[in-house]
């Protein structure tokens, strides 16, 4: 399910069963994709920046919009976060710890919180798939275009911070 491109973090993640219309999950995976197009960007943001003399400044400027937006999806989203679990996550498909599975073929909605400076639930329709010992499984079904460019590039970014976690650097 995850083959190829995948990250591994832990991050907060439920999951409960759900029918959804089609115009329904539509718009859920737009929002999904406009959140993680957000978190791209501003993630992304961290990695390009040079360090110049004004580097200082702009760092405490950041890190006061940082606290701000974090202040504001707080009180948007106000709700007890998710447990945290080992969540495995590639653009079509997605795989956690859990002691209770969805019945394969079930209709889902996961919600994850993909970034800790920004606690806002992602909500993604999927579909349970073949559970492992211990490990839930689930895939995005159609997802539109603008959302797995979204995931690819938040899983890719992902998978390479770890890969600089382990080397050192």
């Amino acid at each position: 399910m995850t083959e190829g491109l995948a990250c591994t973090c832990s991050m907060p993640l439920a999951w409960h069963p759900a029918s959804l219309d089609e115009n329904a999950r539509l718009g859920m995976m737009r929002e999904a994709a406009l959140l993680l197009n957000a978190l791209n960007q501003m993630e992304g943001s961290h990695e390009l920046e040079s360090s110049g003399p004004d580097t200082r400044r702009f760092e405490r400027l950041e890190a006061k919009l940082d606290l701000a937006l974090h202040l504001l999806a707080r009180v948007l989203d106000p709700g007890i976060p998710p447990p945290f679990r080992d969540v495995t996550l590639s653009p079509l498909g997605v795989e956690w710890n859990d002691e209770q599975m969805p019945l394969a073929g079930a209709s889902l909605i996961l919600e994850l919180r993909p970034s800790e400076h920004l606690p806002l639930t992602l909500r993604l329709p999927a579909r349970a798939g073949e559970a492992l010992p211990g490990v839930a499984r689930a895939h995005l079904v159609n997802p539109p275009e603008a959302l797995e460019e979204a995931l690819h590039q938040f899983v890719f970014r992902r998978h390479r911070q770890a890969i600089r976690a382990r080397a050192g650097g």
